[in-house]
């Protein structure tokens, strides 16, 4: 009996630490998609998707939660390559007064 309850406790406590790692990563991918969404802003309000009809550019938006990082570079590289200006990452303070850029 004392090997299962012993499991049972391991197994919650590494539960717990998936939980508190899953939530940390999830407020990092909130800053990033708020980061993509951003460059598309940037992008469609400097190259309209009117001028140059793609449904794929009017969609960015959506694809910045399901894949960010892949979308943050497409929209990054587009930016660069209409000569568009790229916006600055959002940043973050630190405990000790410095800020940090969040990507």
């Amino acid at each position: 009996m004392k090997p299962i309850i012993s499991s049972l406790a391991l197994a919650a406590m590494l539960g717990m630490a998936h939980a508190a790692v899953a939530q940390q990563a999830a407020s990092g991918d909130a800053a990033g998609v708020d980061y993509c969404r951003t460059l598309v802003r940037a992008y469609l309000s400097q190259n309209p998707v009117n001028a140059s009809p793609n449904a794929a550019e009017a969609m960015m938006s959506d694809n910045c939660a399901s894949d960010t990082q892949r979308t943050t570079a497409l929209v990054k590289q587009k930016l660069v390559d209409h000569g568009i200006d790229m916006p600055k990452p959002p940043t973050m303070a630190s405990g000790d007064g410095t800020v940090h850029s969040v990507q």
